[in-house]
């Protein structure tokens, strides 16, 4: 059942969805839940017009410790974004 009193933030952007998903691994080996916006999608928006641009997420809660676990692995992996 999902928390919809905890809703899911995007904390980060990423050029490629493989550097997303290698992101996501990171944060789930670390203990926190997180999934790629758009993952399933595949280049089906891409090929609508739309540009692609896999973004990170994680219940708000988690957010802040999820930064700082993406900032102690490699802080140049992924794009800065702030979550707001």
């Amino acid at each position: 059942m999902v928390d919809q009193s905890d809703p899911l933030v995007t904390i980060a952007s990423f050029a490629t969805s493989m550097n997303a998903s290698l992101a996501r691994g990171a944060l789930e080996a670390a203990g926190i839940n997180a999934i790629v916006a758009g993952e399933g999608l595949g280049s089906f928006s891409r090929n609508r017009g739309g540009i692609a641009v896999p973004e990170l997420q994680v219940r708000k809660s988690d957010r802040e410790k999820a930064i700082a676990e993406l900032r102690r692995l490699d802080p140049s992996a992924f794009l800065a974004n702030d979550g707001k």
